[in-house]
């Protein structure tokens, strides 16, 4: 080859390869060290760049963004924070607040039964015909019709009756302010001379009080242990044998525009034959209690969480149970082994929803009560 001539191409020597003839480039340490890291600086020659200055008209784009973005930063931070504690205390708070209540609901209602227990054989009668072991109950709130006690349960309650249905919702026996309420009779109902039907209702807050636990007799096996309620008036004591437990809309829209009034007290002895009928298709297994036109009925009336529909809130939902009065003469006795479940109960049309199911029932005859009130 040609001897090697240099030239000079952007301050950097260019030769010519030996072997190849092709031109190379030849750099030094100090601009190799330039050429792969572009932005390193040494030596004397470097100047630190300028520090953004203020506008004459005010802050500069440049000094927002170096110290404002920090400062807010720092107080939406400090914001969250605080939210957060507020929550935190707020929420613990509730939880207390409804574990005090329901402790204290608890005792107040083991209080009253002891009382009404050591009485419990007391079967003597005053004068107006009232039990005398009722008498204390009596006095100290004349709305006190009588006591209803399930087995297996922790419903061992007063019963009471108002003028209306709303009026004990949210009070205790004392007639104070209870968001737990007290069980009550349903005001058109009668205590002296029971109707057809006498309901009684109780909240279900999923603690153990009022009804909460009526909801046991969604299981068979609970049944069969416990097929027979105890509810007692001022003036009778009463067995009732269960004949039918099953679940109910509160509100028309959630069954098709229908909802069954299971809390009617006058129908007549030929509308509770169809009634009946009603009971043992919806039920949620079959007893082997038998019935016949003539018997009277208790019912026993909560809300329950089996119809809720995620994202959509809580349903307006009962379940229900039916016992018959044990009849004259008759044993108390209830033979349960035979006892199955309904295969295919009947529910409301939202209970499918809610469960993803289609609704066999969506075009059955639908029942109403018959009767005169009394």
């Amino acid at each position: 080859m040609s001897d090697e001539r240099d030239t000079q191409f952007n301050n950097f020597a260019v030769g010519e390869d030996e072997s190849s003839g092709q031109p190379h480039f030849v750099f030094s340490e100090s601009q190799m060290k330039e050429i792969d890291n572009p932005y390193q600086r040494s030596g004397d020659d470097y100047e630190a760049p300028p520090e953004p200055q203020p506008s004459e008209g005010g802050d500069s784009a440049a000094a927002l963004y170096y110290d404002e973005p920090s400062t807010l930063g720092k107080v939406l931070r400090t914001i969250v924070l605080i939210i957060a504690i507020i929550a935190l205390l707020v929420s613990s708070a509730i939880i207390f607040l409804h574990y005090y209540e329901s402790k204290r609901n608890k005792e107040k209602a083991k209080e009253l039964a002891d009382i009404v227990s050591v009485n419990e054989e007391n079967n003597a009668v005053g004068a107006d015909g009232i039990f005398e072991k009722y008498r204390n109950l009596v006095a100290e709130n004349s709305d006190f019709v009588g006591w209803i006690r399930v087995p297996g349960t922790s419903i061992d309650h007063p019963v009471v009756q108002a003028r209306d249905n709303a009026f004990y919702l949210h009070k205790g026996l004392d007639k104070k302010y209870d968001i737990r309420g007290t069980v009550f009779m349903d005001y058109r109902d009668h205590v002296d001379e029971l109707c057809k039907n006498t309901i009684l209702y109780g909240h279900n807050n999923l603690d153990g009080t009022m009804f909460s636990d009526l909801e046991k007799y969604k299981d068979l096996e609970f049944y069969k242990q416990n097929p027979v309620i105890e509810f007692n008036t001022i003036y009778h004591n009463y067995k009732w044998k269960i004949i039918s437990v099953f679940f109910a809309n509160a509100e028309p829209q959630d069954d098709n525009d229908y909802a069954i009034n299971y809390i009617y007290p006058f129908m007549t002895d030929e509308s509770f034959e169809e009634y009946y009928q009603e009971l043992l298709i919806r039920s949620l297994f079959f007893t082997t209690v038998d019935t016949v036109k003539t018997d009277k009925i208790l019912t026993l009336s909560t809300c329950t969480r089996d119809m809720d529909i995620k994202g959509h809130g809580e349903t307006n939902a009962r379940f229900v149970v039916v016992a018959r009065l044990v009849r004259e003469g008759e044993s108390e006795e209830v033979q349960t082994a035979q006892a199955i479940y309904n295969p295919n109960p009947k529910h409301p049309q939202i209970w499918y929803d809610a469960h993803g199911q289609d609704n066999p029932y969506r075009y059955a005859v639908r029942w109403y009560p018959e009767g005169v009130e009394y």
